[in-house]
């Protein structure tokens, strides 16, 4: 039976105080500072990635200015003001969706709702979302309102998308930039909401849920909420790759050492692509993501080792360094370059088609694997200080005869070679 009460967890853990902001510290800091010393501004732009906190924010400093009794510098969220801007009744602050209400029509509609006084509230607060939606035509009407506010109106516009902000709105706007919250934050922070909602989580679990969640607490808590559902309570990282789309580390390492075994057999190397194939999996997903892997392998081979660097769990790391550490590593940058080719290629293409997809794939892994099975440039240079080192020790040698083995794989002797000139 579902529970009537029951709140999703991005609503549930949504900020009311701007000390449960999860790292946004510049801005919060900033707004704090403003609202304790009564130097709020009249415009506000919070640029950003989604699920940043930029609206979340603004409705807190919406609520802080509007406070009737302010505690240590946060909204009380107890009196009349504070608990309608919370419920969304309040009639003094209004969100307004600019990608549905983009037009100059709708700019102009607040334009003359701006020049009356708030209903209750000390301020009128218009909180502009994904305000780079709005029309040219709309963005000069707004322009107008900007220069020359009323002192009881507070503008917050947020965007995603900076770039196609205009430099008139930018230049009458205080602007935040909110950045994408680091994966190890983020981890601990769902490793916190599981222990308040006495969820176990495996750590490796919430590592992937804070990848897939890509810097965004809305959706990584989003992705919790779908893997607590999805395993019953008891959240392991097995589950959770399953559940958010990641196909194991133990496949991609599987197809690079097959790729890397001159005795491999075609057929091993393209296995990993049926096998997502057959069960509908997103192959142009597959080869995006195997390229993700293969740039983990090239840093973990130069000594980069941090999980939220590389994005894999640390014991992903140990056992890939265990694993290929003695592989030259210009080989790994062949094959990056060769699956980076294919990516290309598929946009190019643009390929719906997955069975298409599939072909070009083989195909081109079929090709990698015959480049890789060349000697590279490295590996001569490194067989021959390898032979010099030899020659040093005393151990007698031919460079012309290494070399030949090296590029042509076979040694052939001169005297077994028939003489055709003075063949009778």
């Amino acid at each position: 039976m579902v529970d009537p009460g029951h709140l999703v967890l991005a609503r549930k853990y949504r900020p009311r105080t701007f000390g449960e902001v999860v790292e946004q510290g510049m801005a919060v800091t900033a707004l704090k500072n403003a609202a304790d010393n009564g130097r709020v501004g009249s415009a506000y732009l919070f640029s950003g990635a989604r699920g940043t906190g930029k609206t979340t924010i603004a409705r807190i400093l919406a609520k802080r200015v509007n406070c009737l009794q302010p505690k240590d510098g946060e909204p009380c969220g107890e009196c009349e003001s504070c608990v309608s801007i919370q419920t969304g009744t309040s009639l003094d602050v209004q969100e307004i969706d600019a990608a549905s209400n983009r037009s100059i029509d709708n700019v102009r509609d607040l334009r003359e709702n701006v020049k009356f006084q708030p209903m209750s509230a000390k301020k009128k607060v218009y909180i502009i979302d994904e305000v780079h939606m709005l029309t040219t035509e709309a963005f000069n009407a707004l322009l107008k309102t900007l220069e020359e506010p009323p002192e009881h109106v507070l503008f917050i516009l947020a965007t995603t998308e900076l770039n196609k902000i205009p430099e008139t709105i930018l230049s009458r706007c205080q602007t935040f930039a909110f950045r994408k919250v680091p994966l190890q934050i983020m981890q601990t922070f769902l490793k916190e909401i599981c222990k308040r909602e006495k969820i176990k989580a495996e750590d490796e679990a919430l590592f992937w849920i804070a990848r897939r969640g890509d810097g965004s607490v809305r959706d990584s808590l989003s992705f919790l909420e779908q893997s607590i559902t999805y395993t019953e309570g008891n959240v392991t990282a097995e589950k959770t790759r399953e559940l958010i789309g990641f196909l194991p580390t133990e496949l991609y390492l599987k197809l690079t050492e097959k790729l890397l075994d001159p005795k491999s057999k075609f057929e091993e190397i393209v296995e990993p692509v049926h096998s997502v194939f057959n069960e509908g999996g997103d192959l142009q997903r597959f080869v995006w993501d195997y390229l993700d892997f293969l740039r983990a392998i090239i840093h973990i081979l130069h000594g980069i080792d941090r999980p939220d660097f590389v994005g894999l769990p640390p014991t992903d790391i140990a056992r890939l360094r265990d694993s290929l550490s003695a592989t030259d590593p210009t080989k790994f940058q062949a094959i990056f370059d060769g699956v980076h080719n294919l990516l290309s290629r598929a946009y190019n293409l643009r390929l719906k088609n997955s069975y298409e997809t599939r072909v070009l794939i083989e195909m081109e892994l079929l090709k990698i694997k015959e480049k890789l099975a060349r000697p590279s440039i490295s590996g001569v240079l490194r067989r021959l200080d390898r032979l010099a080192t030899a020659v040093d020790q005393g151990i007698p040698f031919s460079t012309e005869e290494e070399v030949q083995k090296t590029f042509l794989g076979t040694m052939v002797d001169p005297g077994s070679v028939p003489d055709l000139e003075n063949k009778t």
